[in-house]
């Protein structure tokens, strides 16, 4: 009866909010392998040309600069990916990829002006950098970073220069270095947009998938092996943070005459309508599901046994009131059910013990005279013995 874990990552949005964490780590693992590249590229040129590219305290800045943030990067993960029953903010998430960006751009920036501005032999790395951010983020977002980077290029010029007016050499320089920019970004650009697009039909695709799964074909409510899920998720989370919780069981009084008289084709039109009218008595926070044949379920969280009761009336009495086609052939001239219920921690500490209280209820309602509702007591099962 219990849910597994890797049952509840199967909800698309859960797979979005994973995909989200995985472009997080990416980043992590790329700016691992960055710092390392620059110093192993520094060096080589040193032992080449006979001579330092760059300074070793410039050397050290833009090596360690990465390092310590890509450990601030890891630790708010970690804080995000154990918040326990909350999710994480998916725009969050995004915001973070796109900090990470914005960090990699300045660092990069940096390196580059360092090791000779408009002359440094890195200065392609900014290409490398527009291809990953149109990648990882939304094209769109990933344009502005390529519009960043172009005025990052704008200012190292500036700052090497130190004068108003460029030479047309520089110019010219800028211009090219520019136009790879922005070519890189639209190649780049226009397959990360098509990749996104299949992403988005990938998540529609398992939302409709997973609906199927958990969801009984007559009524569209959820179906008896989603509903055992739920009640065990319940009954931990009531549980863990000392929550109470009800259960509610029902069928169809005298179903099997109303089918033998009326067609099943009839019975099953008169389930769909009770779905209809349970989804009408319950809070969208409430979670109902057919059970079986005639049989449905709610469980309504954080609900004591009083408001599950009045819950339970409201329901029972909008079915008795409701004219269902056929109906004149029940033996009361109507559709009614018998309802049972039970609530934690009053009648059970586990979803076993709710579920089956709440089945003796129903039990006791039918055999009691049908068309009620029976809330579970410890003496209940000396009043069943005493019908039968």
């Amino acid at each position: 009866m219990a849910a597994t874990p890797a049952d509840e990552l199967q909800h698309p949005d859960i797979l979005a909010l994973r995909h989200m964490f995985g472009k997080n780590r990416w980043l992590i693992r790329i700016r691992w392998i960055y710092p390392l590249f620059i110093m192993a590229f520094f060096l080589a040129y040193h032992f080449l040309a006979r001579r330092s590219l760059i300074s070793f305290q410039e050397a050290l800045l833009v090596f360690l600069l990465p390092v310590i943030v890509n450990f601030i990067f890891i630790l708010d993960l970690r804080k995000n990916e154990k918040l326990g029953d909350r999710l994480p903010d998916p725009n969050k998430l995004l915001r973070t990829v796109s900090l990470q960006l914005d960090f990699d751009l300045v660092a990069l920036a940096m390196t580059v002006f360092f090791s000779g501005a408009l002359n440094s032999p890195i200065i392609a790395m900014f290409i490398v950098y527009i291809m990953i951010s149109t990648f990882l983020v939304d094209y769109h977002k990933a344009f502005r970073n390529t519009l960043k980077a172009i005025f990052l290029l704008l200012g190292i010029a500036l700052l090497q220069n130190r004068e108003i007016f460029f030479s047309s050499q520089q110019i010219m320089g800028m211009l090219a270095f520019d136009f790879m920019f922005i070519f890189a970004y639209f190649v780049s650009g226009y397959l990360s947009k098509n990749l996104h697009r299949n992403e988005e039909l990938l998540h529609d695709l398992l939302q409709q998938t997973r609906e199927l799964s958990i969801s009984d074909g007559l009524t569209g409510l959820y179906n008896q092996m989603h509903f055992f899920k739920l009640l065990d998720l319940e009954t931990k989370k009531s549980q863990r943070y000392d929550l109470n919780f009800s259960l509610i069981i029902f069928d169809v009084d005298h179903f099997k005459n109303f089918n033998d008289s009326n067609g099943h084709l009839r019975g099953s039109e008169t389930l769909k309508d009770i779905a209809v009218v349970m989804k009408n008595k319950f809070r969208s926070t409430d979670l109902l599901a057919k059970y079986g044949g005639d049989e449905f379920v709610i469980i309504l969280p954080q609900t004591d046994k009083v408001g599950a009761y009045l819950a339970a009336e409201r329901l029972r009495e909008s079915v008795e009131k409701r004219v269902f086609p056929g109906a004149e052939t029940q033996p009361q001239k109507k559709i009614t059910i018998s309802i049972g219920l039970a609530s934690y921690p009053e009648h059970g500490l586990t979803d076993e013990e709710i579920l089956n209280h709440a089945d003796k209820s129903l039990y006791f309602a039918k055999e009691s005279g049908r068309n009620r509702t029976i809330m579970y007591n410890d003496n209940i099962e000396k009043e069943i013995e005493e019908f039968s």
